[in-house]
């Protein structure tokens, strides 16, 4: 296949009358998502070839259509959050000088006042049907993400259309997925992390459903809801299974058509992971790794056995198209257990760059001969090491390495131990430079002196924090990951 719009046009062949993706409120069967698509595509008309195209993205099958109707013009898509700050978005329309931006009508005021002067695309479909699959091969540009990074600025990450198909096919060969896969949306479509539902619904002839965020604060009705749409795949940020392992309503109500919950995007708390395996024994539960420069992921770990609520789950082992390195700060292979390096990844998955950054593209990507040829590779800024068993565990990121008392420290490894003391529901480790202490925040059932006692028996003394901070929450991104940038505003 040239193109994912082939997914599309092969499912809508073979199953025109098929449910494809449906949110709370409607559906669209495949053939009906083809041709709102290519009536979209049709509307939007001479915008060119391989230019970036804006979608505002909001939680409703006409995202879906939107995102397919700009790549069958030919384009490529940036999903953005509807709500996005006028400054940030100002930021955006100005780098990519977008001259057309689509979205729900009651969006379009809002991109106004950030300064949008372009054609704005509210109606749904919108021109005369096209015919034909546009001239676009593997090489050109798919999507383009925007993510705020480790300094706050948002950078555009240019992905591929090939570089999706490649890892569509290692990812669903891995898990022997079919198109009889129900697949439950978490992530919303402007947060890179929806595309893998939306492409695996297209790879497949799957169906993709859209669940309400608003459900994630009631999980006896998330699981009425998964019931009745009978969900069968979750793939899902850790906080959002998180919040559902906290109230725990498998008790009352459990999702009977379930059969597989996989997680990424931050380290699964133990404990949470504990309660949905004890409540839901017969499920696959998988933890996927991966980074925004990829499409996709690049690693999976299938969780058996037991595991301890302080226990650090594996990122395990690269999919087939994927090659991970271990790699010291002497650009040297690691090959031992326990020993911290920072992980490289070489994939045919791997992204084409930043949009209009070409001296951060050449310092990211870069070719690397590891005894068996060139390879086009991305430096993580991750650090790692390998267990006993050869599977990789993910330590920190290497920019939050925290210095203290002359050693070393990896925040995850406080943020385990303190989330598997009896009480604490979920907890977050920052650095405070100025006072050159360690601040653990912490959603509790215990009193923070309590939780620094309990904590000396299980870190060195340099590790144990020096305050700990009690919330009745800790913040979530809109994706529903931990905000560690509003945390850190905090100290």
């Amino acid at each position: 296949m040239r193109n994912v719009l082939e997914l599309l046009e092969r499912a809508a062949e073979r199953m025109p009358e098929k449910r494809a993706v449906g949110d709370q409120d409607s559906s669209f069967r495949f053939l009906e998502l083809q041709q709102a698509a290519k009536a979209l595509a049709g509307g939007i008309g001479n915008a060119g070839k391989n230019q970036p195209i804006g979608v505002l993205a909001d939680r409703k099958i006409r995202t879906v259509a939107r995102i397919l109707g700009v790549l069958y013009s030919g384009n490529y898509y940036v999903p953005l959050d509807p709500d996005l700050p006028a400054e940030k978005l100002r930021a955006i329309l100005e780098e990519t000088d977008m001259q057309l931006l689509l979205g729900p009508a009651e969006a379009e005021q809002s991109a106004r006042a950030a300064g949008f002067q372009g054609v704005y695309i509210s109606t749904l479909p919108f021109g005369p049907s096209l015919r034909d699959l546009p001239d676009v091969g593997g090489d050109d540009p798919l999507c383009m993400v925007y993510t705020s990074g480790s300094t706050g600025k948002p950078k555009g990450i240019v992905k591929s259309h090939g570089a999706y198909l490649d890892w569509l096919e290692a990812y669903c060969e891995t898990f022997h997925l079919t198109e009889n896969e129900i697949i439950g949306n978490q992530t919303p479509f402007f947060f890179d992390a929806s595309s893998k539902d939306l492409y695996l619904m297209l790879y497949l002839g799957a169906t993709l459903e859209i669940i309400p965020s608003k459900n994630f604060l009631f999980p006896m009705d998330l699981v009425d809801d998964l019931n009745r749409r009978q969900i069968s795949y979750l793939c899902w940020v850790p906080s959002a299974l998180s919040i559902v392992a906290q109230l725990n309503p498998f008790s009352l109500v459990k999702p009977r058509f379930l059969r597989r919950v996989f997680f990424v995007g931050e380290v699964m708390p133990m404990k949470a992971l504990n309660t949905w395996r004890r409540a839901l024994p017969e499920l696959e539960y998988v933890n996927l790794y991966g980074q925004s420069e990829l499409a996709g992921v690049c690693c999976y770990h299938v969780v058996r056995g037991e595991y301890e609520d302080t226990a650090c789950l594996p990122i395990g082992r690269p999919f087939s198209n994927t090659q991970v390195f271990l790699l010291d700060e002497q650009e040297t292979l690691i090959r031992e257990a326990n020993r911290t390096g920072e992980l490289w990844i070489a994939s045919r998955a791997l992204a084409l760059g930043y949009f209009k950054e070409p001296e951060r593209t050449a310092r990211c990507f870069l070719q690397r001969d590891f005894g068996a040829g060139p390879v086009r590779c991305f430096r993580t800024g991750d650090l790692a090491h390998y267990n006993e068993h050869g599977e990789l565990v993910f330590s920190a990121r290497a920019d939050d390495q925290i210095k203290h008392m002359g050693h070393r420290i990896e925040p995850g490894e406080i943020e385990t131990a303190a989330n598997g003391l009896e009480g604490v529901v979920q907890s977050a480790c920052l650095y405070d430079e100025k006072k050159q202490r360690i601040v653990l925040f912490a959603e509790a059932k215990r009193s923070g002196s309590e939780i620094r006692r309990a904590l000396k028996e299980k870190l060195s003394d340099y590790m144990v924090p020096g305050k700990v901070i009690l919330l009745d929450k800790l913040p979530l991104s809109a994706n529903g990951k931990l905000d560690r940038q509003s945390l850190r505003r905090r100290l």
